[in-house]
């Protein structure tokens, strides 16, 4: 690889920038500026001096706002840092600290990467004074454009090379660009620069403190200032600094304050909350938990979310699993969802039919309405009743040590049906997925202990994601509420109210015909359709 040889800027140069800045900043906001050009037309014909540093291939960096993940943070451009780093060959510390070395880098190889990475809302003196003229060797690892670049990239490899092999500069430079204000803090205290304290400060925020707010990195420093003043920390081994470090990020992971992501909240015991849908899955999940079968432990609650037109046989079913269980069951409602479907509304009374009816649109074409009944009469019920349960009023946000654990019954064959929790205080927990069952082992499990009792199927007598096979056997075997179901079918097209909450004619059966004429023969798997149903709330 081609080497060049690297300068620093003349005294008499730097002073000639430093005075003119007011005349120039013009120059200052142009990535193209030839500042070279610039000294030379104002006198300064020999403005740098070659130091014993050698370039190894280029150090132009990439302009940050090209970042096409995400260009609005600019930080994420100190992953180019090891780069620079890696290309000054010969760089020392004392050297990176120099003005001159620092001012030249600034102007000749980094100017339009400074002026997209440290932006100016207006292109002050004192900006351009701070980033690219930086005096002494004051606050270079925060704002000079090249001293920073090249001490975040020698901070994270002298922290890995100290680690004994725990992680590389990279692993090391990523906990620092993407929480700038860890690097900054471990600059701060000089306790920290120790090579050895230095690693095991980075390795905390891999592991014990991760997550850690800038405030609570600020107060591990301050820990262990307070640390030196007792004791000379270079003369203690590894494992006592190791101690002294894990012992101060677990103090502060255990204040709410301190820890920017609930999930990484120390010592907080979950309140763990069962979704009970009292089918299949959900039943055998509760009663495994009761027998503390695999080591399970019982949940604090389980909630059963009534939309009140499931079958007659979940709800005798329901009855029969709360005199197995030992731990409480609440039931809640956010209303009768066949009411609401007949008078044109959602739970709320808006003039809104929330269920995901097929349609045939004015024009012929085909759709599917918006379905939020998940969210309406499941989610929503239950959030409310564990706010309530945990003394939280609606709409407040929940304290950070505030976490309640949602267990779903989804099986190990269903995996794909799992879908990550959108609140920040719940965590969703799939114990079957966990212990490797499928639906085939859950009613193995379930028969050799209740031989000859049925688990039924739990979802709406009316629900659109009804497979042919089930309608057929809602017909067979529940006639009165298969004719519940097809009088709501009815009323979605001759009910004024109920027309008029949809864009199109709709319907309960797939086919778009009334539910009384389809011929339930054919039959499809009641799989395909659960697979995206629910948000893997019903039918479970």
């Amino acid at each position: 690889m081609n080497k060049t040889r690297l300068y620093a800027l003349r005294p008499d140069a730097f002073v000639w920038l430093r005075s003119n800045i007011s005349q120039n900043l013009d120059a200052y906001a142009d990535p193209s500026t030839d500042f070279g050009r610039m000294l030379e037309e104002n006198g300064n014909k020999e403005y740098r001096v070659p130091i014993d540093v050698a370039v190894k291939g280029s150090l132009d960096l990439r302009d940050p706002s090209t970042y096409a993940d995400n260009p609005k943070k600019r930080h994420l451009a100190d992953e180019q840092s090891l780069q620079f780093y890696e290309a000054l060959d010969g760089m020392t510390p004392k050297l990176a600290a120099n003005q001159y070395v620092l001012a030249y880098i600034n102007h000749f190889y980094l100017h339009g990467y400074g002026i997209s990475r440290w932006p100016a809302g207006k292109t002050t003196e004192d900006h351009v004074r701070l980033h690219w003229l930086t005096e002494g060797d004051r606050r270079i690892y925060q704002s000079s454009i090249s001293g920073r670049t090249w001490w975040i990239a020698h901070t994270a490899t002298k922290a890995a090379e100290a680690s004994g092999g725990a992680f590389t500069a990279k692993q090391a430079l990523e906990v620092f660009y993407r929480t700038p204000e860890y690097y900054h803090r471990t600059m701060e205290y000089a306790v920290m620069r120790n090579p050895v304290l230095m690693a095991e400060c980075v390795r905390a925020l891999m592991r014990e403190a991760r997550g850690i707010t800038r405030t609570g990195y600020r107060e591990i420093g301050m820990d262990l200032n307070r640390a030196a003043g007792a004791k000379i920390l270079d003369s203690l081994d590894r494992r006592d600094l190791r101690s002294l470090v894990k012992g101060s990020a677990d103090r502060l992971m255990r204040d709410p304050k301190f820890v920017t992501n609930r999930r990484d909240l120390v010592g907080v015991e979950k309140y763990k909350v069962l979704s009970l849908g009292a089918g299949a899955q959900s039943t055998v999940l509760a009663l495994m938990a009761e027998q503390g079968f695999e080591g399970l432990e019982k949940p604090d609650l389980a909630i059963f979310a009534d939309t009140q037109w499931e079958p007659p046989a979940v709800y005798e079913h329901l009855e029969w699993l709360k005199e197995q269980l030992s731990y409480d069951v609440a039931t809640v409602s956010a209303g009768n969802i066949k009411d609401n479907i007949m008078r044109g509304t959602n739970s709320d009374g808006d003039k809104f039919l929330d269920v995901p009816v097929f349609l045939v649109n004015s024009d012929g074409s085909k759709s599917v309405a918006a379905r939020q009944c998940t969210t309406h009469y499941k989610i929503t019920p239950i959030h409310r009743e564990i706010r309530s349960r945990l003394h939280v009023p609606p709409k407040q946000r929940v304290p950070k040590d505030i976490q309640v654990e949602m267990w779903l019954g989804i099986s190990a064959d269903e995996s794909h049906r799992m879908k990550p929790s959108r609140d920040e205080w719940i965590d969703k927990r799939f114990p079957l997925v966990d212990m490797g069952l499928t639906r085939a082992d859950i009613y193995n499990w379930f028969n050799e202990r209740y031989p000859g009792r049925r688990l039924p199927r739990s979802a709406c007598v009316g629900c659109p994601y009804h497979d042919d096979m089930e309608w057929k056997w809602l017909k067979e075997n529940e006639p009165s509420s298969f004719e519940g179901a097809v009088r709501v079918d009815r009323a979605l097209r001759s009910v004024p109210a109920v027309r008029g909450s949809l864009r199109g004619e709709a319907y309960l059966h797939k086919s778009r015909r009334p539910l009384d004429e389809v011929d339930f023969s054919e039959t499809r798997d009641y799989d395909d359709y659960m697979a995206s149903e629910c948000e893997g709330l019903c039918g479970v």
